[in-house]
């Protein structure tokens, strides 16, 4: 009579010797693939001035560029989360790394607008598997007791990302002994020498990572899904440009909705759901889903916004600018590792409240800035900001991961950066669409009246536009119309960051109210040893 043995089981990737040991240096990789995708959201910005002479590009076109990332990313992220779940969340990573290569090369030589748009929507699918296979393998490869304060990490440098980003491209585009100031295609470049290095780490030193269950895929959620935040993303984009009233734009939106209407009700009913809809029903999980959302909302719309600020009404280089922007990313590291113990000993949503409040007072400092404030303020401003994403991003990240099992890590991921990457295509839409309009109420019309129809136009519509037809007049008319222009942009500016914190005021006071009534049985100090074990 033959006996079956027992089959060993395996030990999960963080009980595992060679894994413990190089942890933290896979930490290290995981957020430097993480800073890659998020630089390429707000690095480009600064290269606006650049590519728009270069390329011939109009307001729309700019837009464009910016933008298609963010919806082929937005898009995909769920379907891309899964597939890392099933299929090995290292071969996503290093998959998705070859993708955003592959279009940052594209985006180096390309030499018209579809060519950039079409490099950056590259990108965009590459960014979708990358991001949330790091989160997804730091979840794995970290014990229990350690897995807030990594997940904490890598929250800070999500955020931060935003902020490197407008550093190194301003750094590229300076002239120096390698590349002239005009080339922006050394934004891109640097992406494919970044790409290299750390994909060779990965395939090194990263530990093959997927859901333990081989949950099969679901190709009906994945397609409503991705047509579902396309639709939505495409609606928010178009909005400011077309008019939210308009056909495309309605039409878009209602496609949107019964995209992710039909994707709920198909996740309810199906036996093997991409994103099961029973985690929102976990306080943590949707708590720190719309903390995430908002406070990306006003913090994109404000790195959309700055960078202009800095570069054409107080006169910055593009490096400048980038430096200009350190406070708040050396704020935000330092901060959100901390943020875990302090969520731990306070509760998350009081932790994530008063960082909502920081936000408002950086928002609130920074609308008094004028092109003649010293720096010390916007110093000051860039600080409190970072402080208060330090302490709300990061609690909202370790939330929505501790409500999911080990196994839905890549969908768990992938739902925290679809929050954030929707929240930062809104706030750059309806932050943008505010300044905008702002800024053409502002605009002397006695000075836009003396010029030919064609200028007066363009510059009643961009400070971009209004700067550089100003550098092409008359001294006296051409110091008017930017004087005119800069103050225009500046009250816009102000007017935007106003409404921010606002927002986060409003926001931060939901969180409170609703966490003190749910907190008790949230899951933010949920331990994994509740949760399925991970391969």
């Amino acid at each position: 009579m033959s006996t079956t043995l027992p089959q060993p089981v395996e030990l999960p990737l963080f009980e595992r010797p060679e894994i413990h040991a190089r942890r933290w240096f896979l930490l290290g990789i995981m957020s430097l693939s993480l800073v890659l995708v998020v630089m390429a959201v707000s690095g480009l910005n600064v290269a606006i001035p650049s590519i728009q002479p270069a390329l011939g590009a109009t307001s729309t076109d700019l837009q464009w560029i910016i933008d298609s990332y963010a919806i082929v990313f937005a898009g995909l992220l769920l379907s891309a989360g899964a597939i890392g779940d099933r299929f090995g969340r290292k071969r996503a990573l290093q998959g998705g790394l070859i993708l955003f290569g592959v279009g940052s090369l594209v985006g180096t030589f390309a030499d018209s607008v579809a060519m950039v748009v079409v490099a950056r929507a590259v990108m965009g699918i590459g960014a979708a598997f990358v991001m949330p296979a790091t989160l997804s393998i730091i979840s794995a490869v970290f014990p229990p007791h350690e897995r807030g304060k990594a997940i904490a990490i890598w929250a800070g440098f999500a955020g931060a990302g935003g902020a490197l980003g407008p550093l190194v491209v301003g750094f590229l585009l300076t002239d120096w002994w390698v590349f002239p100031s005009y080339w922006w295609g050394a934004a891109f470049l640097f992406n494919v020498v970044t790409v290299a290095i750390v994909l060779v780490a990965v395939s090194i030193w990263s530990p093959r990572s997927k859901d333990d269950e081989s949950t099969p895929l679901d190709p009906v959620g994945a397609v409503l899904s991705i047509i579902g935040f396309a639709a939505l993303l495409f609606a928010i984009i178009e909005g400011p440009v077309k008019g939210w009233t308009s056909l495309v734009v309605l039409g878009s939106a209602a496609l949107a909705a019964i995209a992710l209407g039909g994707f709920v009700a198909w996740e309810l009913r199906s036996p093997t759901p991409m994103l099961p809809m029973s985690f929102f029903r976990n306080p943590g999980f949707s708590i720190g889903s719309g903390v995430i959302t908002f406070g990306f909302f006003v913090m994109f719309g404000f790195f959309f916004l700055v960078t202009q600020f800095l570069q054409f009404v107080r006169d910055y280089s593009p490096l400048d600018a980038g430096v200009a922007t350190l406070p708040l990313a050396a704020a935000l590291i330092a901060v959100s590792p901390r943020s875990a113990a302090i969520a731990a000993r306070v509760g998350a949503t009081n932790v994530m409240s008063v960082g909502f409040g920081f936000v408002a007072a950086g928002f609130v400092v920074m609308s008094t800035v004028e092109a003649s404030t010293s720096y010390l303020v916007i110093a000051l401003s860039l600080v409190l900001l970072g402080i208060g994403m330090g302490i709300t991003v990061a609690p909202a990240t370790g939330s929505i991961m501790a409500a999911v099992p080990l196994n839905k890590a890549g969908v768990g991921s992938a739902v925290n950066d679809t929050t954030r990457e929707v929240g930062g295509a809104l706030g750059i839409a309806v932050l943008g669409s505010i300044a905008n309009s702002a800024y053409r109420s502002e605009v002397d019309p006695a000075v836009l009246a003396g010029l030919p129809a064609e200028a007066s136009v363009a510059a009643g519509e961009s400070i971009g536009a209004a700067i550089q037809i100003a550098a092409g007049l008359p001294v006296e008319v051409g110091g008017a119309l930017a004087t005119s222009a800069r103050d225009a942009f500046t009250t816009a500016f102000s007017s935007s960051l106003l409404s921010s914190a606002i927002v986060a005021i409003v926001i931060g006071s939901i969180v409170f109210v609703v966490g003190r009534r749910t907190e008790a049985e949230s899951s933010f100090l949920r331990t994994d040893d509740e949760m399925p074990r991970d391969a």
